[in-house]
C-alpha cells in the first residue's frame, strides 16, 4: 500500500472530521462533549465547519492528511501546532450545545483538558511543537498512517530544535496529549509520559463521565543541534 502525506485543502476537511467521529466513536467523553453528536449529518456538519475555522484562522495549525494512493481515500488526519511565542489562550465558543449547562461543562472540559499543555506553552522558553489531534480511519488503522503523520511533526520539531541556541537547557517543548490507544504509538517515536491526568471539573459536574489521558513529551536531543552544521 502507497501511502502520500500532505497539507489539507480546505475541500477535505468534511471527510478529515468523519475519519475523527469514526476514530473517537463514543469511547472519548471530550470528543463527544466537545463536538455533540458528531455522529449524526448535523453534528459532522458543524465539526467540519469549525475544524475549517480553525485551519484558516489560527496561524499556529498544520493540518495533514495522508491518502492511500491507489484509491485517492484520506485515511488520516493530523493537526500539529508550532508555536515559537506564547498563543492567546482561547475559550470554547459557538451555540452547538443543546443548552446552557452543556454549553458550561464543556467550555470547563475544555479548559481542564488543555491546561498541562497550556502551562507548557506559558513557560517555555523557547518554541513548543503540540500534537493537537490525529486519527486513523478505523478500517484502515496498523497501516502506517499514523506514523508517518507523528513522523512529519517529529521531523518538523528535529529541525526548529536545531536552529535553537541550547545552553543549559532544553528550550523546545513537543508534547501530545494521549489516549490508551494512541500511547504506543507516540512511545514509538520518542515520546515519554510525563503526567497520567484527570480532567478536574467543579462539583456539580461530578456526575459526568471522567475524562483522562497521558500527557506525553518528547526530549529534544541536544546532539541535533551539533550535527546540524551550526557554529
Amino acid at each position: 500500500m502507497s501511502l502520500s502525506l500532505e497539507f489539507c485543502e480546505d475541500s477535505d476537511i468534511p471527510r478529515v472530521f468523519a475519519i475523527i467521529s469514526d476514530a473517537f466513536g463514543e469511547d472519548h467523553p471530550h470528543i463527544s462533549v466537545l463536538f455533540p453528536n458528531h455522529k449524526t449529518i448535523t453534528g459532522r456538519a458543524q465539526g467540519a465547519e469549525r475544524l475549517l475555522q480553525m485551519k484558516k484562522n489560527d496561524p499556529h495549525a498544520r493540518c495533514l492528511k495522508v491518502t492511500d494512493t491507489a484509491t485517492s481515500e484520506i485515511i488520516g488526519q493530523a493537526t500539529w501546532l508550532i508555536y515559537n511565542d506564547h498563543a492567546e489562550e482561547l475559550e470554547l465558543s459557538g451555540d452547538y450545545w443543546q443548552n446552557e449547562e452543556d454549553r458550561q461543562y464543556a467550555a470547563e472540559l475544555y479548559r481542564g483538558y488543555l491546561a498541562p499543555r497550556r502551562n507548557i506553552i506559558r513557560l517555555a522558553k523557547g518554541p513548543v511543537v503540540c500534537l493537537d489531534i490525529l486519527t486513523v480511519d478505523p478500517k484502515r488503522q496498523f497501516g502506517g498512517a499514523g506514523s508517518k503523520l507523528v513522523k512529519w511533526g517529529v521531523e518538523q520539531a528535529d529541525q526548529i530544535g536545531a536552529e535553537v541556541d541550547i545552553i543549559d537547557t532544553v528550550l523546545l517543548k513537543m508534547v501530545v496529549e494521549a489516549s490508551v490507544f494512541g500511547r504506543h504509538l507516540y512511545e514509538q517515536n520518542g515520546f515519554r509520559v510525563l503526567e497520567h491526568c484527570k480532567v478536574e471539573v467543579s462539583e456539580q459536574w461530578a456526575n459526568k463521565p471522567k475524562v483522562r489521558f497521558f500527557f506525553m513529551h518528547r526530549p529534544f536531543k541536544q546532539g541535533l543541534a551539533q550535527n546540524s552544521g551550526k557554529t
